[in-house]
């Protein structure tokens, strides 16, 4: 099928699908069926389905939705009541569905045919044709059914569209959506929230909840009892499901159908068979692959988590468990699953297994869907013995915000804020108070007893007082009462309980009684350079307050994951408790994380007891983790300890067959050894040229300043000022992506070359970018400078460039931008410090598999930031620094220094002179000879014939295949080793 074959094969390889997969009678198969008015023919039909045969949709899709309407339309007349007709076009190749939506055509699914797993065509296809019952729960089949491409989505994401265009202006509806915007952002960093993706967040709760329900073999009658969480709370279960933010379709015509429906289609899962988080695959196939990257969303592959479970919790008996950002699950599910094993070989009773569970195993996310997934995933990890559980169980899983960003000191106690959109004062909880669980729950019922009653707020004070609180906290609970009447007579009160029980649950765990024997997971990774203005303040003091915070030039490279780490073991972790974090391999050596590791972290003290290097296992989190290529490790530590990390860290080596490989698979792909613990990456340097080099400005936006010329009128561009462009390419980011470049005439002095990392070649210069460099005699021009200066066409095309930089650049709390354009240019002095017009200059690229240097002789080309540079004192000195820096040597000494990118190592920077590099001296022979022998590989290199269309990449190969050929590389490497010590 998928080689798209003929009509007449196609058709008979679509009949003996049905027939063979599905049981179809032949007799049932119709072919051909003319419509009702005889306007068309209908391929193929079978029951309440229709097939069009295409062959390539890649060219008749529009044929098939002028069609399809007619054909189901037809064919819904004869389908059975209550059947929902649907249409299938395919060309062999890709499955395309669709139903009709009040007479409408909407697409509901699509599936691009994986030859080597022809079994997942039928898994797709399976709930449209033959809802087979008892399917085995596997993360393929989860995703299949439910994901972005299945059928069940797609006939509930145009459901929820229309529901959604009905009530949600409601303003219950939308204070819901604004508080799941704020919690995201919180997450995040940044304003990433939509209204797609609060479709998306809808589908997926409504689905898990009914997993649920499922579990317990429960059948839904009433859809707000299954979403409100009575119908578990009735068999004796809490917090498994709780009413929140994505209730809201009940309030639309429909949305009770909407919800049973859904419920419908997870009946024929064998919901206590999985043996792995199988809901965060459902999460990562529904989520379109780029959001989730912009979103840093990539869980723990199970087989990962497993290993660290096993490492982390020797005696999960006896030892407290806390997740701090549980995601979907995957941690809490091993380690109930280890915790079972351990309980089933000590032959404790069923129910008292359970009863350790909910007693040991905790999770927080501030994600509501992750929360509503790890709820699910924690009653999923009982398997069978859900029927054993206790007359009530509480499954402790909490939406909350485990770093405590609205905990605010207040006197000798403290205060919780809980925000309330969009604009009102927040509500005010007295910490002390929400520590003490059955105090916090007694108050929390006085609350809603008030808003029950209408009662006056002082009547809840002192019923708040009578009930244990002090007079302080009763007095503030009684002003919180106030804003709550307030916001339930506005019609925006039926969430508050489910935000106010949830949001304060960290306060509780961080009660010393509380505190976690070990904290595991895998914590946000956000760089600091990507969080919104608000939280890179948060962050940058948080840090501070840990003696974590690292500025100048590393300040850019902070991330979230540290203050898990310190936060989290101050504030959750008791004496002598463990930590064990999947984290960024950076972890284990980059100089911005070096407070974790040596010691001087302040607040809390945490000895790092080892570390696993996973920088060659591939794929982990895909070819993108968070934010940025990466390579990953897991990082161990001890509360209340001192000491440096130990000597060696456990490294696995292999490559998976696929991200959600299973234990076995890992357990025959990887290899195990010892390794030396990573060299720490330091600034501090070996050679004298390391304060020699400099990297190159930024020229960002690059469309403000990489140009080409511009296509002139009859007039033609003047001489001395030609008409540019901004050059639009592939390395432009958002939200520059979406800017017009400017364009326009500009001085010809401004206008310069500019040598780019792909510029660099070993031993030779490429080809230079073009660009505008608002810079004269060291000083950085700005729109109003420049025409200072008499040089309009420079400030015209500055004033442009300046005005979307305000609008789209980064801004601080107040709204204003972090940086001006000229600032930003000139970040560090890295633009002035190329003022002086040098004759000779070394280059070397800043990242890449392979190290490239050369040299160049023009005094008026300008550096990029891909590349480093310094003055050369002579030509010789220029030819012996590049021959260091392209040998093979160099590059094996710093490898295991490098961030790790997919698969390879990556960066440069300055780690080159992390070695004994010695200065250029004409008097040594060894000097002298390497430079005689750059020189001579430069003449080879310039000999070297480049194809045009050829990427640099490939140029830079086949000069290096020059350069063996000819025998001077070899000459290099024997002197580069003899420079160097072992």
């Amino acid at each position: 099928m998928a080689s798209r074959p003929r009509h007449e094969a196609l058709r008979g390889l679509v009949t003996e699908l049905l027939r063979e997969g599905f049981g179809a009678a032949f007799s049932e198969l119709e072919h051909e069926r003319y419509l009702v008015d005889n306007s068309g023919r209908i391929d193929v039909a079978w029951g309440a389905t229709v097939i069009e045969l295409k062959s390539d949709l890649r060219r008749e899709e529009r044929d098939v939705l002028a069609r399809m309407p007619h054909y189901l339309a037809d064919a819904s007349r004869g389908s059975a009541p209550g059947r929902t007709t649907v249409g299938l076009a395919t060309d062999g190749a890709t499955l395309l569905a669709y139903a009709l939506d009040r007479g409408t055509l909407a697409p509901i699914g699509r599936y691009d045919v994986d030859v080597e797993h022809p079994e997942q065509l039928l898994s797709w296809l399976e709930p449209l044709l033959s809802p087979v019952p008892e399917v085995m729960p596997t993360p393929i089949a989860v995703a299949l059914a439910f994901g972005r491409y299945s059928l069940a989505f797609g006939r509930a994401h145009a459901e929820l569209q229309r529901l959604w265009s009905e009530v949600g202006d409601n303003p219950e509806v939308r204070l819901k959506r604004n508080l799941w915007d704020g919690l995201l952002r919180q997450v995040y960093g940044d304003d990433v929230g939509s209204d797609a993706l609060f479709l998306q967040h809808t589908y997926l709760t409504i689905l898990v909840k009914a997993i649920a329900a499922r579990v317990l073999d429960l059948e839904i009658g009433d859809p707000a009892e299954m979403l409100s969480g009575r119908l578990l709370a009735n068999e004796g279960i809490v917090g498994a499901v709780e009413a929140d933010f994505f209730d809201w379709p009940l309030l639309a015509r429909g949305g009770d159908d909407l919800v049973r429906s859904l419920a419908a289609e997870t009946v024929r899962f064998r919901l206590r068979d999985v043996k792995v988080d199988v809901l965060k695959s459902l999460y990562e196939s529904l989520i379109d692959p780029d959001e989730r990257h912009d979103l840093g969303e990539y869980y723990t592959p199970d087989w990962l988590a497993a290993r660290v479970v096993a490492a982390a919790i020797p005696r999960p008996l006896e030892q407290r468990v806390l997740d701090p950002s549980c995601g979907s699950g995957t941690f809490l599910f091993h380690a109930l699953r280890r915790l079972i094993e351990a309980g089933r070989e000590a032959r404790l009773p069923p129910a008292e297994i359970v009863a350790i569970c909910a007693d040991r195993v905790f999770g927080i996310d501030v994600h509501p869907v992750a929360v509503a997934l790890a709820r699910v995933t924690w009653l999923l990890a009982l398997g069978d013995l859900v029927q054993d559980r206790p007359p009530t169980l509480t499954v402790p899983v909490y939406m909350g915000d485990s770093m405590q960003w609205s905990l605010r000191p207040l006197g000798a106690s403290a205060e919780v804020l809980v925000d309330v959109p969009p604009n009102d004062p927040p509500l005010r909880i007295p910490a002390g108070l929400a520590s003490d669980h059955n105090l916090f729950e007694r108050a929390l019922d006085e609350l809603n007893r008030g808003l029950d009653t209408l009662a006056e707020p002082e009547a809840i004070r002192d019923a708040i007082a009578r009930a244990g609180a002090t007079a302080e906290d009763a007095a503030m609970l009684g002003r919180t009462f106030a804003q709550l009447k307030q916001l339930y007579l506005d019609g925006r009160n039926h969430i508050w309980t489910f935000i106010l029980r949830n949001l304060l649950r960290p306060v509780w765990l961080s009660h010393p009684d509380h505190r976690a024997d070990v904290l595991i997971g895998n914590p946000p990774w956000i760089v600091y350079r990507h969080l919104s203005a608000d939280m890179k303040d948060r962050l940058r003091e948080a840090l501070r307050s840990y003696n974590l915070w690292v500025g100048g030039s590393l300040a850019t490279h902070q991330d979230m994951f540290a203050l898990f780490w310190a936060r989290g073991a101050e504030r959750y972790l008791r004496d002598g408790g463990t930590l064990a974090l999947v984290l960024p391999y950076a972890a284990l050596n980059a100089p911005v994380f070096a407070g974790m590791r040596d010691g001087s972290m302040e607040r809390v003290r945490v000895a790092i007891t080892g570390g696993w290097g996973l920088e060659r296992v591939w794929p982990i989190f895909g070819a993108k983790s968070g934010t940025s290529t990466t390579s990953t490790c897991v990082l161990f530590g001890r509360r209340d300890r001192d000491g440096l990390p130990p000597a060696e860290v456990d490294r696995w080596v292999g490559i998976l067959p696929r991200r959600d490989a299973s234990d076995a698979e890992a357990a025959d792909a990887l290899a195990h050894m010892l390794a030396p613990w990573p060299r720490a990456r330091t600034l501090i340097s070996a050679s004298p040229y390391r304060r020699r080099f400099r990297q190159g400005p930024p020229f960002s936006p690059r469309r403000f300043f990489f140009v080409e010329y511009a296509a002139s009128g009859r007039l033609q561009s003047r001489r001395e000022a030609p008409r540019v462009r901004g050059r639009v390419g592939n390395l432009d980011k958002d939200p520059w992506t979406a800017v017009a470049p400017p364009e326009g005439p500009v001085e010809r002095a401004f206008i310069r070359p500019i040598a780019l990392g792909e510029s660099i070649a070993p031993y030779r210069l490429l080809t230079l970018a073009t660009g505008v460099v608002p810079m004269q005699e060291g000083e950085i021009l700005t729109s109003v400078t420049a025409d200072a200066h008499g040089h309009r066409g420079l400030s015209a095309w500055l004033r442009d460039a300046e005005a979307k930089w305000d609008e789209h650049s980064n801004k601080k709390a107040d709204g204003a931008p972090r940086a001006s354009l000229a600032q930003g240019t000139n970040h560090l002095q890295k633009l002035t410090a190329q003022a002086e017009r040098i004759p000779i200059r070394v280059l070397y690229t800043k990242s890449g598999t392979r190290l490239s240097a050369c040299w160049i002789e023009d005094d008026g080309a300008f550096i990029d930031q891909q590349a480093h540079w310094a003055a050369a004192n002579s030509i010789e000195e220029a030819a012996y620094v590049a021959a260091v820096l392209n040998s093979q040597i160099v590059l094996d000494r710093v490898r295991d220094l490098q961030p790790v990118g997919q698969r390879d190592p990556r960066h440069f920077s300055n780690l080159v002179w992390t070695l004994p590099i010695p200065e250029f001296d004409a008097a040594e022979a060894l000097h002298a000879d390497l430079a005689a022998a750059a020189l001579r590989a430069a003449e080879v290199a310039a000999r070297v014939l480049l194809p045009d269309a050829a990427h640099f990449t490939a140029k830079r190969r086949i000069i290096r295949e020059a350069l063996v050929a000819d025998g001077v590389a070899e000459t290099i490497e024997r002197l580069v080793d003899a420079l160097l010590p072992p």
